[in-house]
């Protein structure tokens, strides 16, 4: 790397420790850079995917969400780039990988990734001028913007509140699971900081004042208080004279008083109960969470957090886990789920049941214990046990991060150990704690730790989380009646104070940035972007007459297996008990296992194995799009025999006349798809806005809120349904997997393909090889207005329509589009002015685009906003930089990298859609030459769509009442 010793200093950094990390293939360097105090850790190693961030120990006080609102508004202008949001102009304009920020409990994070090292410099640079030199400490409409400020435009108008934060957190406390963990730390940690709401809590964001902000930063945001990581491929000597001559120097080292206390011990469990509001006509019935809680380990004890993190999937999250068995078979709650929480200066392990009743509350808990104790006296099941670690381990190994920069996941690991004084470069390793664990399999490693950690234990506690039809309506009215006191209380100079300010800081958010402001925002060249599109290696191979699509990736011995099946035979009838098949196909015994070993078997031989109903686009036949039934897999190599013969056993042998086992599975598919509709409604929302609008829309919306309610009827009458249920899932099950059209993708490096091969022939020459005749009728979407009502403070509200159906095709400008509404017109109009916490728009290949808003406060507002797009469009302009800048931006979007795994899959995909390398190449030489007349040559397709006049909206029973008159149907989601 360089020739700095240990214990020498280059460019003010000493360095303090030289670590190989042989499981990540990298070298860590700690340092110290000795004038500012600040701490710094570089991950060296060949990966071109670089990331950087500086994170800060930022401990709450109170529940006025300042960490999080200082986050916000730290990238709202700075010294060097003093336009409103440098943030927003770099998400339009630069190559990154990942740009955002992060408010945890106890600390702020702010990573940026970029394999480009020029666009690495340029976000670096803007951030760390943001952190150390924001523009908020000037600028007073910063807070009001992001945190929260009083709304008025006439004084006969009732005062309200706005901010971005705000609405934010008024989405996030709709939620059941937010004000769970809002209780839990409180309940569990109450001397702490983490007794604190570090997002916000908006019944007291008002309290957070201008002097408060900014002393909150001033204290806080000092390299002495500071966290710098840097990962992957980059000449660090540069980094360091870098930020020594730019930033670091440039400060004294002081004390912070930012230590993360430790919680005392409690003497004994505590109990605690809370509401959490429901609709006024919702059914309250087995609604109630019950959770069981407690503080485990000190950060640094890292063989302690590695063996609860195996006993928490073994005992807990898997159909074989005891601890689950035994709240199901005593009719607690539908559905058992457990977290272990291990970013925090002691980690919480949390048992959560889910559809349960409040006098459940203590027989939860006897049983928990009860458990635990025969558990650690008579011993785990040894095969249960090797299962869980081995399912951890290959995670581990795998190192699939998805879509996240694999750095930025192990820069949050390291923040896990770092934060709270201990070694950064121990939360990397894991050679020593899975070899200590395999040792613990036999020597009680795992009963002892539940002895010590579980029932010995008395720093407990048990949270009561229970249903309010009322908690909704007097959450608003309190809210209500405390501004209109506010109000009163105030004379004609204050409100007319407060309605000149409303208009002061709507002018400023409408005031763009001048030219020159936005050329102090580095910018790459388009010279500086690759012209051609990615290849993503596919070959087309027969095995067996099956087709398969052969992806010669390196994928360090795993072997990642697609089916795609054809489901034309499955009716629109037998649709929603398709989506049931495939939540517990591996959950029901078959002819040779029953469910809990194959659960087992499932995580010794694989890495997971899933099942879906998948719609999409497609080029291969007239009808424009298709379904198929997919299962993927993935696996060892060596393993590939053993995993593949489950899944042809799980494929042809599942059987389905257990009464008892099928009656507890759709408990637990009803108790996750309502945890869909608390916590993802903008999706819903999404997915119903697109059943109105093209045919693969109306298939997939099917295992949306129709199946919930299909659920909810089968849970309500399961016993006379039961003969009809198990009929329907034998006959479905060779529908799903028949080999007539099957389509297989196979990624695996080519020096293991003949062995992968192999070990898939006997699965698929054992598929049912009928043929069924095709029972799917075509579903003809119809227009429709709907309003989905729910507990929800905020609303999510979508319009859309299909442009393929005015004459329009596809173009790559459409993905300039996108990024011109994204974080322009809308990121504007909706978040800025409106208060919305988000905003987007898509445009798909198969004729579906739709501008969708996110914890909107508004309504009819942001439908107004939607119908004035093409307008926009029409009359746009913008300068060759600008337009530079949305390209660039776009391009990021498409060249995001992608893991082994996700190369097979988007090369599978993209086959079967009927996307070629050429389709692909004309859209990004279509998005390198959009122009100014390109983007407004699309102005009649937005318009076309938006007089289509499809929209639904999700969001607050109040509101949408009170707007009835805007749609065609309201329905209440939850009864």
């Amino acid at each position: 790397m360089y020739l700095v010793k240990l214990n020498e200093v280059i460019y003010g950094f000493r360095l303090l420790k030289e670590t190989e990390v042989p499981e990540i293939s990298s070298k860590g360097y700690e340092f110290l850079h000795e004038k500012s105090g600040a701490r710094l850790f570089f991950v060296e190693n060949d990966d071109d995917n670089k990331v950087f961030s500086i994170s800060f120990r930022t401990p709450p006080k109170d529940d006025t969400g300042v960490p999080h609102i200082v986050e916000h508004s730290t990238l709202c202008g700075s010294r060097k780039y003093p336009l409103k949001e440098p943030f927003v102009e770099l998400v339009k304009g630069s190559l990154n990988t990942f740009l955002n920020a992060m408010t945890y409990p106890d600390k702020t994070m702010y990573p940026v990734a970029s394999r480009n090292d020029k666009d690495f410099q340029n976000l670096m640079d803007v951030y760390l001028d943001a952190v150390f030199y924001p523009a908020m400490y000037e600028k007073k409409e910063v807070l009001m913007q992001e945190g929260w400020h009083y709304e008025i435009e006439s004084p006969e108008e009732p005062l309200r509140y706005s901010g971005v934060v705000f609405n934010e957190m008024k989405g996030a406390t709709s939620s059941p699971e937010d004000l769970l963990d809002t209780e839990i730390f409180k309940g569990l940690m109450p001397d702490t900081p983490y007794a604190f709401e570090s997002g916000g809590n908006p019944e007291k964001i008002p309290d957070l004042t201008q002097e408060k902000f900014i002393a909150f930063h001033k204290k806080y945001y000092h390299p002495s208080n500071s966290y710098i990581f840097f990962y992957g491929d980059l000449d660090i000597e540069e980094k360091l004279k870098y930020l020594d001559e730019e930033y670091l120097s440039h400060f004294s080292r002081i004390d912070v008083d930012s230590e993360i206390p430790k919680q005392k011990p409690f003497d004994g469990v505590k109990r605690v109960v809370k509401e959490y509001p429901v609709g006024a006509e919702e059914d309250t019935k087995e609604k109630t969470f019950l959770t069981w809680n407690a503080v485990i380990c000190d950060a640094e004890d890292y063989l302690t957090k590695s063996g609860l993190s195996v006993l928490t999937h073994a005992l807990f999250e898997t159909d074989a886990a005891p601890l689950r068995q035994a709240f199901i078979a005593a009719g607690i709650g539908k559905d058992v789920a457990a977290s272990f929480e291990t970013q925090l200066r002691q980690s919480i392990l949390t048992v959560e049941i889910t559809n349960a009743e409040e006098k459940d509350t203590e027989r939860f808990y006897e049983i928990l214990q009860t458990k635990l104790k025969e558990l650690a006296d008579n011993g785990i099941d040894r095969t249960l046990l090797e299962a869980s670690l081995n399912y951890i381990e290959f995670k581990v190994r795998e190192e699939d991060s998805g879509r996240i920069p694999k750095g930025l996941v192990y820069n949050i690991a390291v923040m896990g150990q770092w934060l709270y004084g201990a070694d950064p470069a121990r939360a990397l390793f894991y050679e020593e704690s899975l070899k200590k664990m395999r040792e613990g399999l036999e020597n009680g490693f795992f009963e002892d730790l539940i002895r010590r950690c579980l029932i010995d234990n008395p720093h407990q506690l048990l949270v009561t989380l229970r249903p309010s039809t009322t908690m909704a309506k007097e959450r608003e009215e309190h809210t209500a009646q405390l501004l209109a006191a506010r109000k009163a209380a105030m004379t004609k100079e204050e409100i007319q104070d407060i309605i000149d300010t409303t208009a002061h800081l709507k002018e400023f958010q409408q005031t763009p940035d001048t030219a020159e402001q936005l050329a102090m925002i580095p910018l790459l060249k388009l010279s500086d972007i690759r012209k051609n599109a990615e290849e993503l290696p596919l070959e087309e191979k027969d095995v067996c007459g099956v087709k398969v699509l052969y992806s010669d990736v390196d994928t360090h011995g795993i072997a990642y297996l697609g089916l795609y099946t054809n489901i034309d035979a499955i009716s629109e009838e037998l649709q929603p008990y398709a989506y049931f098949l495939v939540s517990v196909l591996g959950g029901v015994d078959t002819k040779e296992h029953n469910y809990t070993e194959l659960t087992n078997l499932e995580n010794l031989s694989s890495g997971g194995i899933a099942y879906n109903l998948t719609s999409f686009s497609t080029k291969r036949n007239e009808k424009g799009w298709d379904a198929k039934g997919t299962v993927k897999m993935r696996a060892l190599v060596r393993k590939l025999p053993e995993a593949a013969k489950l899944l042809k056993e799980i494929l042809t042998g599942s059987v389905f006349t257990d009464k008892t086992r099928l009656k507890e599975l759709v408990a637990q598919s009803l108790a996750s798809a309502e945890r869909g509709i608390l916590n993802t409604p903008n999706q819903l929302m999404a997915q119903e806005l697109a059943s109105h609008i093209t045919k693969a829309g109306a298939f997939d919306e099917k295992g949306g809120l129709p199946y919930y309610w299909f659920l909810k009827d089968l849970s309500e009458h399961f016993d006379e349904r039961f003969d009809e249920l198990s009929k329907k899932l034998t006959e479905l099950l060779p529908m799903f997997c028949s080999r007539r059209g099957l389509t297989v993708s196979l990624t695996v490096s080519g020096k293991d393909y003949d062995s992968a091969v192999t070990a898939l022939k006997p699965l698929l020459e054992g598929l049912p090889a009928k043929e069924f005749p095709k029972a799917r009728r075509e579903v003809i979407p119809e227009k429709a207005n709907e309003g989905f009502m729910t507990s929800s403070r905020v609303q999510y509200v979508g319009k859309g329509g299909d442009y393929s159906k005015h004459g329009y095709e596809f173009t790559g400008s459409m993905r300039v589009l996108e990024s011109i509404m994204r974080y322009g017109y809308l990121w504007t109009k909706l978040r800025v002015q409106g208060g919305a916490y988000g905003a987007s728009a898509v445009f798909y290949r198969d004729g579906l685009m739709m501008f969708t808003s996110y914890r909107d406060p508004n309504l009819t507002e942001t439908l107004d906003v939607y119908d004035t797009i093409a307008d926009y469009i029409r009359s746009f302009t913008a300068s060759d930089r600008e337009m530079t800048k949305y390209i660039i931006g776009t391009i990021s979007t498409v060249d995001m990298p992608m893991t082994p795994r996700m190369k097979g899959d988007t090369a599978a995909q993209l086959w079967l859609r009927g996307v070629t390398y050429d389709d692909r190449q004309k859209a990004r030489d279509e998005i390198l030459s959009t122009g100014i007349i390109d983007i407004q040559k699309l102005a009649g397709l937005v318009e076309a769509c938006m007089k289509d006049n499809n929209y639904c909206v999700f969001g607050n029973e109040e509101k949408l009442t009170e707007h009835k008159d805007c749609f065609t149907k309201l329905v209440r989601v939850m009864e």
